[in-house]
């Protein structure tokens, strides 16, 4: 027997031996009007019965019946063990992850708004898998048999309040990604403001999955092979199964998901857009030198300031400094813009005039002209050793810049994926609730293959979850060093570094 196969039976007979216990305490007397589900000792006879397609229930007594909803509960838990397994699976790799995340980001990266939604979104996910994974793996346990009403209304809580939070944090990660890349000059979320906006959608969060605490509990439902046994199940509680609130609510909270994708894809599709023209006009740039360096060594008496500004003034009205550089080309100082061109004698104390009346861009022209009128090193000063040290500095500067940029895209491209996963992974749970609310009979005449196929689908967005830590190893590089060096520390039983040289997280 296998490591893995040791872990899950060993997990799966601890959770069926709590659930034992507990609804032995919770425990109530049958009637025939309104069974209870009553747990027999008599293994064999289940065995035996798990081949009978129907089972008769004519003619006998209420104890009879309990121990025919323990056969029943006992054959549709081994049909989905496959799926428990899997969640289980699940479970312990999520809480593995999730909780490694915390501690690296918590302890070894600087504080900025993206760690603080990293945080985050590692909580929630945390939670999911302590709480509503093993919620999961008793309703599949016990089928049938889930009689605890107060524990199926506190995980449902929990679990719905979970998924909403990490809707909004996703959202607040997407407008903050946005701002950073398409609004740079723009005031930015701080990491107050992040930590702020995080309390708050908690709260919203919360107050959102309230409902779920009435609406949800240990409901009455017929079983699958004979509707005339009737067990209990987490789901919609007896008092609102008539009741169109139920109804409302699910379409609530899909709306909130609709509106939160449209928000994602919109806010995703302008940083993509932004990205690409930056690097179009990166490549121009280059080429763009390349030609004055060319011609500066044919010119070797003249200068020039080079600034290019990148602005989308239908949209967004905010210049972006894009490249700054000296040739030696001529005497007169060119601004070239994406949408106007400025040109002005360097020795003119008002040499300027612009094709745009933007404000804004006003403001950085008289920001150019107060650059040109400072005295050039390479103008004043012809020492070959200061000129070298000039060039040095700036390309040094260029480096960081082009690092720390390289850096921001890099993690907003990590983000985007964590996005889209947490899409696609809810699509067939929320398709399969939308066919359920337009057909009542859905689960009726579905044969055990279809009933574990569907089963698998209702909880594919556990997977959001998990994923999250094996994303970070793969797009997060110093993530990766990070938990390499907590692992070695682990091995070679030293303490790990909590506190330190911290890496920067942008």
């Amino acid at each position: 027997m296998t490591t893995n196969t040791i872990i899950f039976t060993t997990a799966k007979s601890v959770l069926r031996s709590l659930g034992d216990i507990f609804r032995e305490t919770t425990m109530q007397k049958s009637t025939t009007d309104n069974i209870v589900p009553i747990v027999t000792s008599d293994n064999t006879t289940a065995r035996q019965q798990n081949s009978t397609d129907v089972i008769r229930t004519s003619n006998i007594d209420g104890e009879n019946i309990n121990r025919l909803l323990k056969i029943e509960n006992t054959f549709e838990a081994e049909a989905l063990t496959p799926i428990t397994i899997y969640l289980i699976l699940l479970m312990i790799t999520g809480v593995v992850g999730n909780t490694i995340v915390l501690y690296i980001y918590k302890f070894r990266f600087k504080r900025s708004t993206s760690r603080i939604f990293i945080l985050s979104l590692a909580t929630f996910d945390l939670i999911t898998c302590l709480l509503g994974m093993p919620y999961h793996i008793l309703d599949m346990i016990y089928p049938y048999l889930f009689v605890w009403d107060t524990v199926c209304r506190v995980l449902s809580f929990a679990l719905t309040f979970t998924i909403l939070a990490s809707i909004f944090i996703l959202d607040l990660i997407a407008i903050d990604r946005y701002r950073k890349i398409c609004r740079p000059f723009e005031k930015q979320l701080s990491g107050m403001g992040s930590k702020i906006m995080s309390w708050v959608t908690v709260l919203i969060a919360i107050i959102s999955a309230i409902p779920m605490l009435l609406i949800y509990g240990a409901a009455d439902v017929p079983t699958a092979r004979n509707p005339n046994i009737t067990g209990k199940e987490c789901y919609v509680s007896d008092d609102y199964i008539e009741s169109y609130f139920p109804l409302v609510y699910d379409a609530l909270t899909f709306l909130i998901f609709i509106v939160s994708a449209f928000i994602l894809v919109g806010f995703y599709s302008k940083v993509g857009v932004t990205i690409w023209k930056r690097r179009k006009f990166n490549e121009w740039a280059k080429s763009n030198e390349s030609k004055r360096s060319a011609s500066s060594q044919s010119t070797p008496n003249t200068s020039v300031i080079q600034l290019n500004v990148i602005t989308d003034e239908a949209k967004h009205g905010s210049p972006m400094l894009a490249h700054f550089g000296k040739n030696k080309e001529g005497g007169n100082v060119q601004i070239f813009d994406s949408n106007s061109s400025v040109t002005a004698p360097k020795d003119s104390p008002l040499p300027f005039r612009s094709t745009t009346s933007n404000p804004k861009k006003e403001r950085m022209n008289r920001r150019v002209m107060r650059l040109m009128s400072e005295p050039s090193s390479t103008e004043h000063d012809s020492s070959t050793m200061d000129h070298g040290s000039t060039r040095s500095h700036k390309a040094s500067h260029r480096h960081h810049v082009t690092k720390k940029e390289k850096r921001t895209l890099r993690i907003t491209g990590m983000l985007f994926v964590i996005t889209l996963i947490f899409i696609i992974s809810f699509l067939p749970y929320l398709c399969i609730q939308i066919v359920n609310g337009l057909n009542e009979g859905f689960w009726d005449e579905m044969s055990i293959s279809e009933i574990i196929l569907f089963n698998l689908l209702m909880r594919t967005y556990f997977i959001n979850n998990m994923i999250n830590p094996i994303i970070y190893w793969f797009l997060d590089h110093k993530f990766k060093e990070e938990v390499i060096r907590l692992f070695n520390d682990m091995r070679n039983c030293k303490a790990p570094t909590r506190f330190g040289q911290k890496s920067f997280h942008s």
